[in-house]
């Protein structure tokens, strides 16, 4: 069963543009290599953040994706399909960041990792904030139907 993310966390990128996926975010995902370690992918995300998904969630989505009719092909599967980064994590479990994923969701070196059920956002911290500042609480929960 896939795991489903949710909460926050407040970090940083260190001086060579890694970081560590939260230990409470990293047990949900899946897949490992040959050292032991999470496999997961990085991609452009929507609203100018980064999604992170699971090995499990991602090939769900490729296999959705793929099948595309080759006559029907669109803009949205090209610039999809070539935004997926596979996370390389060192010995460590940090990761270095994609530079074409951190370019464009402009993050410098603070950042906010949320969880958003079957995948992970990272958000430039300044980014989210503006994103979110101002917005109604009650006006948003009410749009869930919950």
């Amino acid at each position: 069963m896939t795991a489903l993310f949710r909460g926050i966390y407040e970090h940083q990128l260190d001086d060579k543009n890694r970081l560590r996926i939260p230990a409470k975010f990293k047990k949900g995902l899946t897949g490992e290599d040959d050292a032991n370690r999470k496999t997961y992918s990085f991609t452009r995300g929507l609203n100018g953040c980064i999604y992170v998904f699971p090995d499990e969630v991602l090939d769900e989505l490729i296999d959705e994706l793929s099948e595309e009719k080759l006559g029907d092909s669109s803009k949205a599967s090209l610039l999809f399909f070539s935004s997926v980064f596979p996370a390389e994590e060192d010995g460590q479990g940090r990761v270095v960041l994609p530079a074409k994923l951190k370019e464009l969701a402009g993050i410098k070196k603070d950042i906010v990792t949320i969880g958003r059920g079957k995948r992970l956002e990272i958000w430039a911290a300044e980014r989210y904030n503006a994103y979110i500042e101002g917005v109604d609480f009650d006006e948003e929960f009410k749009k869930l139907g919950i």
